[in-house]
């Protein structure tokens, strides 16, 4: 059994040092050419007028917030969270707990979770 296990290991050690002697890669492109960057840069954010704004606040501050108490798994509850949403009605909002937190029960919360 002990011999089993050892031959994957040692396959997997000869694979990586392997790949560690070839050294660096090689440029992607080796016409010179520029290449796209992976690194994505912060975008300014755009600005935003006063009644733009006077809108967002008034809609924040005038729809209500909904608690929910949301147990994981659904069948066996190992852990239990708040889930606190912003929506025009309960179910709308008990939707958007259960689209957060697949596979868990969502149920009405009281103080405590």
């Amino acid at each position: 059994m002990f011999r089993i296990s050892l031959f994957p290991t040692a396959i997997l050690l000869i694979a990586a040092s392997a790949i560690a002697q070839t050294g660096t890669a090689a440029p992607a492109n080796p016409a010179g050419f520029s290449a796209p960057s992976y690194v994505q840069l912060v975008q300014e954010k755009k600005s935003e007028t006063v009644t733009q704004k006077v809108k967002r606040v008034w809609h924040n501050i005038t729809t209500p917030n909904y608690d929910f108490c949301v147990a994981c798994p659904a069948l066996i509850p190992l852990s239990h969270q708040t889930c606190t949403t912003q929506a025009k009605n309960q179910s709308t909002a008990r939707a958007q707990c259960v689209e957060q937190h697949p596979f868990c029960s969502v149920s009405e919360t009281a103080k405590r979770c």
